[in-house]
């Protein structure tokens, strides 16, 4: 009878003692999965993800898991707001990837790193030269008899200058009338060429107003006398021109 009295004082005991040493663990966690992919965009196979948890079973190791040929992973017992590693893998420089409170991650890996065996250094194979090397040779003239090296280079200009080509379109352009009855007012934009020839061609409207006033620049434009061409190194050339005429209505 003793020995029983003494069994069951020893558990109880012990049980007490296990009581007061025991602590009960409760965190907040989710499991998060995904997939991983290498920059090219194929699945990476048997990548170890990793959180920054502890495991919620043994509390001592970080919890992890590994993705499948896929690459889908499944990470049991994550942080809410997670910092999830993955590798290390040799291959790759890989960021850690913050993860605030989602149960799904798509992870793209940076470029594979490239090893540059001799970075700086080429490597180099000699052999002897069978023909001799041929060194080019020139001959500097004296400036006195070089020659007249400059070439004349100028813009398109227009007869008279730019004043003249304001003055003829005043005088030629005529406020169309329908715009005038349905109070139209604005900035007409037109760009165009000068060809080698001094003609105005390739005209456009860049900014309008409407058809009739729009009509009406590029109707003067075209009836302007020819301009002087540009000039590039003694030659004519075709030249792009842009200009605006403002109309406007007083009371």
């Amino acid at each position: 009878m003793k020995i029983v009295l003494t069994c069951l004082f020893t558990l109880t005991v012990n049980s007490l003692f296990a009581q007061q040493n025991s602590t009960i663990i409760k965190r907040d966690t989710i499991n998060i999965h995904g997939f991983i992919y290498d920059n090219d965009g194929k699945p990476l196979k048997l990548a170890h993800v990793q959180s920054a948890q502890l495991e919620t079973e043994h509390n001592y190791f970080k919890a992890g898991t590994y993705t499948d040929a896929s690459g889908y992973f499944y990470l049991k017992g994550a942080q809410t707001n997670d910092t999830l590693t993955v590798g290390p893998d040799i291959r790759y420089d890989i960021p850690a990837y913050y993860n605030k409170g989602s149960r799904f991650m798509v992870i793209y890996l940076p470029p594979v790193k490239v090893n540059d065996i001799n970075s700086g250094r080429p490597i180099e194979i000699v052999q002897k030269r069978h023909i001799a090397r041929l060194v080019p040779s020139f001959t500097i003239l004296p400036f006195s008899d070089a020659g007249n090296t400059t070439a004349s280079t100028s813009p398109a200009e227009y007869p008279g200058g730019i004043s003249e080509l304001e003055n003829f379109i005043k005088q030629n352009l005529t406020y169309p009338e329908r715009a005038i009855k349905s109070n139209l007012e604005g900035t007409v934009e037109v760009e165009f060429t000068v060809n080698d020839q001094g003609k105005v061609t390739n005209d456009k409207v860049l900014k309008g107003v409407n058809a009739d006033i729009d009509d009406e620049v590029i109707r003067v434009l075209k009836k302007a006398p020819k301009w002087k061409p540009a000039v590039n190194a003694d030659r004519p050339v075709p030249s792009l021109q842009r200009i605006s005429v403002l109309f406007k209505l007083t009371d």
